[in-house]
């Protein structure tokens, strides 16, 4: 039974193209449809909480912005009395106000205070260190001596610039609401001594209209875990440490969390109030949340559903629209391999296979191209390989040739023709291309030994060179002709426009695992601007195209930084009618003649 299942599903998968798409559609699409349903509801349900959670403390955040603003505010008005001039006189003095006096600072200094913040009216106390007090509200003496006797009023008033913010239930200490007050220390800037005290107190309830903006369980609580504003005004001056995710709260400054209280599954969001240091912290019941995605998910697989059956009839009229005109192309594309690629399709049928059947010719015209360009640019390397073997016939002739005429100036004894004829030899013969793309640094000063003798031909004594080579560097890798055009523009454009006699010195060190070769001229040296210029060009890319015969400083730092990288290459300094000093810095390689040979 299971071989004749699985003969026909090989002879359907092996039939025609409409099968092979009907039934491919239907096991690629009905798998998925019941993996998606299997695997998808968490990660759904984790993204709709992410998102709704991102919502909820983006809500929380703009809350807590605004409570922030309130916070300021009333700070910056405790400020702006500990600043001013009566309320400091007052609390210095307080024997020299009446109470007619007093009466004015509360309406001059008290009832002028605004914020748009506040909606109600502050309260505001002032106490000095004389056992005298100044409110805009009647306080009762008792719980002004129970205030002003505490430990924490004593210990603020031993530092200066001291604040503290405290939340008083109700009578405490003379308002029959519950109060959010900042407790402030009024400091003498000259003396930095306090001399008073502030007690700047708002209404709870100015707090509560921010936190009623925001959904579910919400409260604002201060370190010791008690609440000191809510929406639900039974919380207030509830301690809510003990709750399980309280301990998480406390320790970080914002976040999300997931809890369980009470035998349900909440999302807790919160978030720290910079000034006071107290945390927002808002409850939202899990499946509150969740119960949209539950109705969600339902209307999702009635939709899916009907679009699955739309789309298998979809499926049966395209792969039937699709194999008939196909197997009309696979017919006719038979025709065209039985002659060879060499003649063309005929352009019918429907739209999209029309098309094909048009690029399909294309194809064919560009393959006969490309061969025959293959075979058109087979033909020109060949020739270029021969051209380029024969071009090796003529600097050996001339070689050759050189080599005859010095052994004949040797045997006439014209020994100085000879010398400068060996030198020119071992140039060329250098130029031919025998070694490598580097050889030893000795190598190199020996080229320049000979471009040396053949200059002193125009030069006469007027040129002189000296090197200062160490001998353990004399076998370190070098790039072939490096120091020629370096030694070349020192006598052209250094030491030929001056009358004065001319010197080189070539001079090798090594540094930082780096080998150093300088070559200094006496010559003119070059101007600021021109230096400035040449250290540009230097940097400048190199055009990819360009005549390959030339040869100079650009070439050679090029070459190096090809070879050895950015770090390496040529440095340029000249002092204008003193001289010019080229730099070349490559990295110390050592090693036999051939080991960088081409």
């Amino acid at each position: 039974m299971k071989r004749l299942f699985r003969g026909r599903m090989e002879r359907t998968w092996r039939g025609s193209i409409r099968s092979r798409i009907f039934f491919s559609i239907l096991l690629f699409l009905i798998i998925p449809f019941l993996l998606t349903f299997y695997y998808i509801d968490k990660p759904l349900e984790n993204a709709i909480e992410r998102k709704i959670g991102d919502a909820a403390r983006e809500a929380l955040s703009q809350v807590n912005f605004n409570v922030e603003l309130f916070l300021e505010d009333m700070l910056r008005s405790a400020v702006d009395l500990s600043m001013n001039s009566s309320v400091n006189a007052l609390l210095k003095n307080p024997g020299q106000f009446d109470e007619y006096e007093k009466l004015r600072i509360k309406d001059n200094v008290f009832n002028k205070l605004f914020s748009s913040y506040f909606n109600t009216e502050p309260y505001i106390a002032l106490t000095d260190l004389h056992g005298n007090w100044l409110s805009s509200f009647y306080m009762d003496q008792s719980l002004y001596r129970e205030y002003t006797g505490s430990e924490w009023y004593a210990e603020m008033l031993k530092r200066p610039f001291q604040t503290r913010w405290s939340v008083h239930i109700k009578t405490y200490p003379y308002a029959d609401d519950s109060l959010i007050t900042l407790t402030k220390t009024v400091t003498d800037l000259q003396t930095k001594q306090n001399i008073g005290m502030i007690l700047f107190s708002v209404a709870e309830q100015d707090v509560r209209k921010y936190l009623a903006k925001l959904d579910g369980e919400v409260y604002m609580a201060d370190e010791a875990g008690t609440v000191v504003s809510s929406p639900a005004a039974r919380l207030i001056g509830f301690n809510v440490r003990e709750e399980p995710h309280m301990e998480e709260v406390m320790r970080n400054s914002r976040g999300q969390i997931t809890t369980v209280r009470g035998g349900e599954k909440w999302i807790v969001n919160y978030d720290t109030v910079g000034q006071a240091g107290w945390k927002i912290v808002q409850l939202i019941r899990y499946d509150t949340v969740f119960r949209e995605i539950f109705d969600i998910r339902k209307v999702n697989i009635m939709i899916v559903s009907v679009i699955f059956l739309v789309f298998m009839f979809i499926t049966l009229s395209i792969s039937y629209s699709i194999s008939r005109p196909l197997k009309l192309l696979n017919k006719r594309m038979q025709e065209v391999e039985d002659n060879g690629f060499r003649s063309s399709l005929s352009v019918s049928g429907p739209q999209e296979i029309s098309t094909l059947l048009g690029t399909y010719n294309k194809m064919l015209k560009q393959i006969r191209e490309l061969l025959q360009r293959l075979k058109d640019e087979y033909e020109q390397k060949e020739h270029m390989r021969f051209r380029a073997l024969q071009a090796q016939i003529n600097p050996h002739f001339l070689l050759n040739t050189i080599n005859n005429i010095k052994w004949m100036a040797y045997i006439r004894h014209d020994r100085e023709v000879g010398e400068m004829l060996s030198s020119l030899g071992s140039i060329m013969e250098a130029s031919i291309g025998r070694d490598g793309i580097f050889i030893p640094l000795k190598q190199e000063i020996n080229y320049i030994e000979h471009y040396i003798a053949l200059m002193k031909l125009k030069y006469n004594e007027k040129l002189s060179i000296v090197y200062d080579v160490p001998e353990e560097l004399l076998g370190c890798r070098v790039l072939k002709f490096m120091l020629q055009p370096i030694v070349e523009n020192s006598i052209i454009h250094g030491i030929d426009p001056v009358g004065r006699q001319g010197e080189i010195a070539i001079r090798a060190w090594s540094e930082n695992a780096a080998l150093h070769v300088s070559v200094t001229d006496n010559g003119i040296g070059i101007r600021k601007d021109r230096l400035e210029q040449v250290r540009q060009w230097l940097e400048r890319p190199s055009p990819e195209e360009g005549p390959p015969h030339r040869i100079g400083i650009k070439n050679v730092h090029d070459r190096i930084r090809l070879q050895h990288g950015e770090r390496y290459g040529l440095q340029i300094d000249s002092v204008w009618n003193e001289g010019t000093r080229v730099s070349v810095t490559l990295p110390i390689v050592a090693g036999e003649e051939n080991d960088y040979a081409d």
